[in-house]
C-alpha cells in the first residue's frame, strides 16, 4: 500500500478496521453500525477516507509503474487475488481519471519526495551528529509543516544528545496531545486538520503511541543522566566505552542476526566483565539505551547477571522504549524470574500510569506466570480504560487458564465493547467450557 493508505490505516483503532472490513466486503453500513454500537456518519467518513485513498493509490501505481499484478494479492486487504477483486474496479476507475487529476497527483507525488528528502537529510545530520544543524533544518522545515511529527522527531532526539532533556521532554509532551487531538479528529472527519477532501496530507504524522513511547525515552535519559557518578569508576567508563565499539559500522559491517552475532563474538570479553562487575554499572549502561543501537542490544544481558532489584526494575523500564529487540530480551528474562518478582510488578503498574499503554509487555509476561499473585494483577488491569491494556490483560488471562477468567472476560466486554483479541478469548473459553 501506499503511505496515504498506509497512514490511513493507521489512524484507525482495531475496532474501526473491524467495520472497515466489514464494510468492503458489501455488509450494509447501518446493520455494521448497530451491531457494533458507533455512529453510522462515523463508518461513512471512514470509509470514504479509505476508498479515496485508495483512489489516490491507483494513479500512483500508474505513475510509478509498481502496480500489483493480476495474480498478487489485492492491495485492498482482502486476501484475494487482485484479478478476482479490485482489478476490473480499478481499470474503471482509470477510465474516468481527468489529465488534471493525473498533474495534481503527480505534482503532490513530486512536493511528497521532496520533503521525504529534506526530512532524511535532517535524520542523517543526526546520525552523523551534527545535532544542532539538524535541530536548524527541522525548525526552517516545520515553518511550512508545522504539524509534521518527522520533523518534531528530529528535534527531540537531537536535544537528547546534546543534554537538553528537558526540551525534549516539552516537545514530547506537546506532541503526543496534539496526536490524541489528531488521531480524535481523523476518525470523526475520515482526514487529518491540514487535509482536504479527497487531498493528501502535507505531513506526516506519529500515532499517540508513538509520542508517548519518546515521552518516557525523554523522561528516562533525564533520569538516566542524574545517576551517572560525575566522579565514576573509570573501569566501568573504560569498558562501557569498548562496548560501544559495537556501533562503529566501519569495524562491523555485518547487518541483522549476523552482525548481532559477530558483535557479541567479537566484545564477548567486554560483555562478561561488565557483567561481573555488578550492579555498580547499572547506572553507566542505561543511558546507552536511550536510544536504539548495536551497544545497547546487550545491555539486557548484562543486567540479568545482577541478582538486584534495581537491575530489574531498569529491564521493566527499557522494555517500556518500543525497540523490539531490547523489549524481547527484557520481557524474557522477567519470564525466566517468574513469581518472585511480583512485588516489583505490583510496584510498577501503581507508578506512572499514564503510560501503562506501554507496559503490554510487561502484561504478556504476568500471563506466562501461573499464579494467582500474577492473575490478581491482570484482574485489576481488566478494568483499565485503556484499549491496549484491556487488549493485553484479556490475552494474559486466558493464558493462564484459571475458573474464573471467562466470566471475568465476559464482565469485561460489556464494559469496553467489541475488542478483536477479547472476544476470541471469550468465544475460545466457552468452547472449552461446553466441551468438558
Amino acid at each position: 500500500m501506499t503511505d496515504d493508505v498506509t497512514s490511513t490505516i493507521k489512524g484507525m483503532t482495531e475496532k474501526d478496521l473491524d467495520n472497515l472490513k466489514r464494510l468492503l466486503r458489501g455488509e450494509d453500513s447501518s446493520t455494521v453500525a448497530q451491531s457494533a454500537n458507533v455512529d453510522p456518519g462515523q463508518l461513512d467518513a471512514l470509509k470514504d477516507s479509505f476508498l479515496k485513498a485508495q483512489y489516490r493509490q491507483i494513479v500512483e501505481q500508474e505513475l510509478t509503474g509498481k502496480k500489483p499484478g493480476r495474480n498478487d494479492p489485492c492491495p485492498c486487504g482482502s486476501g484475494k487475488k487482485y484479478k478476482k477483486c479490485c482489478l476490473s474496479k480499478h481499470e474503471e476507475i482509470k477510465k474516468n481519471i481527468s489529465p488534471e487529476i493525473w498533474q495534481q497527483i503527480k505534482a503532490e507525488k513530486e512536493r511528497k519526495e521532496k520533503i521525504k528528502a529534506q526530512v532524511e537529510e535532517g535524520f542523517n545530520l543526526l546520525a552523523s551528529g551534527e545535532y544542532k544543524k539538524a535541530i536548524e533544518l527541522a525548525e526552517k522545515l516545520l515553518k511550512r509543516y508545522p504539524e509534521d511529527d518527522r520533523l518534531y522527531d528530529i528535534k527531540v532526539h537531537s536535544n537528547i544528545f546534546l543534554g537538553n532533556f528537558n526540551e525534549a521532554i516539552r516537545i514530547c509532551r506537546a506532541r503526543y496531545e496534539a496526536a490524541k487531538q489528531e488521531k480524535e479528529f481523523f476518525l470523526k472527519h475520515g482526514i487529518h486538520r491540514d487535509q482536504s477532501a479527497g487531498e493528501e496530507s502535507h505531513s506526516h504524522y506519529y500515532s499517540p503511541l508513538s509520542w508517548l513511547e519518546k515521552y518516557w525515552i525523554s523522561l528516562k535519559a533525564l533520569a538516566y543522566d542524574a545517576q551517572i557518578p560525575r566522579q565514576g569508576n573509570k573501569k566501568v567508563k573504560s569498558l562501557v566505552e569498548k562496548l560501544k565499539a559495537a556501533d562503529d559500522l566501519k569495524k562491523f559491517p555485518e547487518k541483522g542476526d549476523k552482525g548481532l552475532e559477530r558483535r557479541r563474538s567479537a566484545l564477548a570479553p567486554v560483555i562478561k566483565e561488565l557483567q561481573d562487575i555488578g550492579p555498580e554499572a547499572i547506572p553507566y549502561l542505561l543511558p546507552l539505551t536511550i536510544n536504539f543501537s548495536w551497544s545497547s542490544l546487550f545491555v539486557p544481558e548484562i543486567l540479568a547477571a545482577y541478582p538486584v532489584e534495581e537491575a530489574w526494575r531498569a529491564m521493566m523500564e527499557i522494555s517500556m522504549f518500543g525497540y523490539s529487540y531490547i523489549t524481547a530480551a527484557c520481557c524474557s528474562y522477567l519470564k525466566e524470574k517468574g513469581e518472585t518478582l511480583i512485588p516489583l510488578y505490583r510496584e510498577f503498574f501503581v507508578k506512572n500510569p499514564e503510560f501503562d499503554p506501554l507496559k503490554t509487555g510487561l502484561i504478556r509476561v504476568l500471563g506466562e506466570i501461573k499464579a494467582r499473585s500474577a492473575f490478581d494483577i491482570l484482574k485489576k488491569l481488566l478494568e483499565h480504560e485503556d484499549p491496549y491494556v484491556v487488549k493485553a490483560a484479556a490475552v494474559s488471562v486466558y493464558r493462564q487458564g484459571f475458573d474464573e477468567a471467562l466470566e471475568l472476560l465476559e464482565k469485561t466486554e460489556k464494559r469496553v465493547g467489541f475488542i478483536p483479541e477479547l472476544h476470541k478469548a471469550i468465544v475460545q473459553l466457552r468452547a472449552k467450557k461446553n466441551e468438558a
